[in-house]
C-alpha cells in the first residue's frame, strides 16, 4: 500500500493539553539549557503530535513541557525554534486564529505581518527565520504560549466553530465527483486527518501515471494519502487507519464495500454521499443507470454504512428536477454540488447527536450495475427516445458510439423527435448545421454533438462540413 504523508502510532506522540483545563498552558516557559538526545526525542515528538492535530504551529508547553520551544509550519517546511526571541517586527494586521489547546473558538487578534526571530536548532546553533504574513502571526501566537498567554487574552471578538469542525474526519473517494465535497469539507475548516483512494492510473494519451482527482487535491492540503491495493493491504490500512483517530469515516465514490473492521472503527460511524434517491439505484453507476432510464427525477442521499450495498439507514436526501438535455456531465456537475450541501448538512446533524434516519425499504430497492464496454455501442432498432438516453447517459465519457464507414463514430449529443423520418434504422435522413436527423424505427434521433475517431469533439455543423457525409449514410454495423 502506498502512503504519502506522516501518520505516526500514538506512541510517537503527546496529548495536547487543554488551556480551560490545565493551569500549565499559564505558566512561563524556562529556557533549555541542554541540547542532547532527550532534547531531540521530545522535538521529534512534538513533530508528530501537531502533524496528527494538522496545526500550523505548537509549543512544548501545550504538551505539558514548559521549556522555550516552538514547532512553526510555513506550509512548506518545518522550523524546530529554542529558546526564540523576537529581534524585529512590521506591520500590522487583525485577523482570526484558532489553537489546539482550545478547540472550537477562533478569535480575531492584532498581529504583526512581518516578524525576524533568532533562536537555536536542536544541535544548539544558532538560526533566524524571516516570517511573513500568515507563517508571522504562528510564530506571534507561539510565543505567546512561552510567556504564559492564550490568543483569548488579546481578542475582543471570539466566533465559536461549529461542532462539526471538531470531528476528526477520514475521506474516502476517488473520481472527480468526490472532489466537490471533499473540497467543502476543507472550505468549512473540517479536520480532514487522512484522505483513502485509488492508486495511481495511467492516464491521458500518455498513459503516465497520474493521481486521482482526490489524492491531487489532498496533497495540495498536505494531508496524509492512502491507496491500497487489493485486499491483502487491508490490514495495513486498518493499522493506519486507528492511528488517525477518526470520529468518522466519510466516502464518497470510493468504490469498495467497507469491511467490518472498517465500518467499527470511528466512533460516530461511516457516512456514504450517493447520488440516487435510495434505496433506487443501489451499486457502481447510479448516475449513468438513470439517465438511461429516462428518469425526470433524481437526488442526492446521504447514509450510515453498513455491510451491504449502498443499503445503510438513510440520513438525509435532497430531491433535484433532471431536464431531458441534461447529459451525465451535466448532472454529474449538479449532483456534487448538491452532495457537498448535504454532507455538510449531515455532518452537522451528526455532531448535535440530532441525525435522524430511516431504514430503507428493500422491497423498492433497484440496482445500477457497472456499464459494461457493450452497453456503449448504438443500436439503432432501438426507438429514438433510448438511443438519446443512452447518448446522455455516456456522454462526455467515455461516449455512446457507432461506426460510421468502417470508423467509431462518438455521438455526444442529441435531441429526440417523436416524428419517423423514413428510412432504415440507422439512415441519416437529413443533414442540417443544427442537426443530422437519424431514422429509428420509432422516432428521430437528431445528433447534434459528434467526436470522429481521431478527432476532437465538435458541432455537426464541423463535422457536416469537414467530413463526406451524405443523405442515406447508414450508421451502425
Amino acid at each position: 500500500m502506498q502512503i504519502v504523508g506522516s501518520i505516526t502510532p500514538p506512541e510517537q506522540r503527546m496529548d495536547i493539553r487543554r488551556a480551560d483545563e490545565d493551569e500549565v498552558l499559564r505558566q512561563e516557559s524556562r529556557p533549555v539549557k541542554h541540547f542532547n538526545r532527550a532534547l531531540g526525542e521530545l522535538l521529534d515528538r512534538m513533530k508528530a503530535t501537531l502533524a496528527h492535530h494538522r496545526g500550523a504551529g505548537l509549543a512544548a508547553v501545550q504538551v505539558g513541557v514548559p521549556k522555550r520551544i516552538i514547532l512553526v509550519s510555513d506550509g512548506d517546511d518545518l522550523h524546530e525554534l529554542i529558546n526564540p526571541e523576537i529581534i524585529a517586527k512590521r506591520g500590522s494586521e487583525e485577523a482570526f486564529e484558532g489553537c489546539l489547546s482550545l478547540p472550537g473558538i477562533m478569535g480575531e487578534v492584532n498581529r504583526p505581518t512581518e516578524v525576524r526571530l533568532q533562536a537555536y536548532d536542536r544541535q544548539g546553533k544558532k538560526t533566524w527565520l524571516d516570517a511573513q504574513g500568515w507563517t508571522a502571526r504562528v510564530v506571534c501566537h507561539e510565543m505567546d504560549h512561552l510567556d504564559g498567554g492564550i490568543f483569548v487574552d488579546k481578542s475582543e471578538r471570539l466566533v465559536r466553530m461549529p461542532a462539526y469542525t471538531q470531528m476528526r474526519l477520514v475521506f474516502m473517494g476517488t473520481p472527480e465527483f468526490s472532489v466537490l465535497p471533499l473540497q467543502r469539507l476543507l472550505e468549512e475548516n473540517c479536520q480532514v486527518v487522512g484522505v483513502v483512494t485509488a492508486p495511481d492510473r495511467p492516464r491521458g494519451r500518455g498513459q503516465k501515471e497520474r493521481p486521482s482527482p482526490v489524492k491531487h487535491v489532498a496533497l495540495e492540503h498536505n494531508i496524509p494519502v492512502m491507496q491500497p491495493g487489493s485486499s491483502a493491504d487491508e490490514p495495513e490500512l486498518i493499522q493506519h487507519l486507528e492511528w488517525l483517530e477518526p470520529d468518522l469515516i466519510v466516502t464518497v465514490a470510493y468504490g469498495r464495500i467497507l469491511r467490518s473492521d472498517i465500518l467499527n472503527l470511528p466512533n460516530k460511524g461511516c457516512v456514504n454521499v450517493h447520488p440516487s434517491l435510495l434505496p433506487k439505484y443501489r451499486g457502481a453507476a447510479p448516475l449513468q443507470r438513470q439517465l438511461l432510464d429516462g428518469v425526470q427525477e433524481s437526488g442526492v442521499t446521504t447514509f450510515w454504512m453498513d455491510e451491504g450495498t449502498d443499503s445503510g439507514p438513510i440520513i438525509l436526501q435532497r430531491t433535484v428536477e433532471v431536464s431531458g438535455e441534461e447529459n451525465a456531465g451535466d448532472l454529474h456537475d449538479r449532483l456534487a454540488e448538491v452532495g457537498a450541501d448535504v454532507l455538510i448538512e449531515s455532518l452537522d446533524a451528526i455532531a448535535r447527536d440530532e441525525a435522524k434516519c430511516r431504514q430503507q425499504d428493500d422491497e423498492l430497492a433497484t440496482y445500477a450495475p457497472k456499464i459494461t464496454k457493450e452497453e456503449l455501442q448504438i443500436d439503432w432498432r432501438r426507438p429514438a427516445e433510448d438511443v438519446v438516453n443512452q447518448i446522455r447517459a455516456f456522454s462526455p465519457k467515455p461516449g455512446a458510439w457507432t461506426k460510421w464507414k468502417g470508423q467509431r463514430l462518438k455521438i455526444l449529443r442529441a435531441e429526440y423527435d417523436c416524428a419517423p423520418a423514413g428510412g432504415e434504422p440507422g439512415q441519416i435522413a437529413d443533414l442540417a448545421h443544427d442537426g443530422i436527423r437519424i431514422s429509428t424505427p420509432a422516432g428521430t434521433c437528431v445528433v447534434t454533438r459528434v467526436q470522429p475517431a481521431g478527432s476532437r469533439a465538435m458541432d455537426v455543423r464541423d463535422f457536416i462540413n469537414g467530413y463526406d457525409l451524405e443523405v442515406g449514410d447508414i450508421l451502425g454495423e
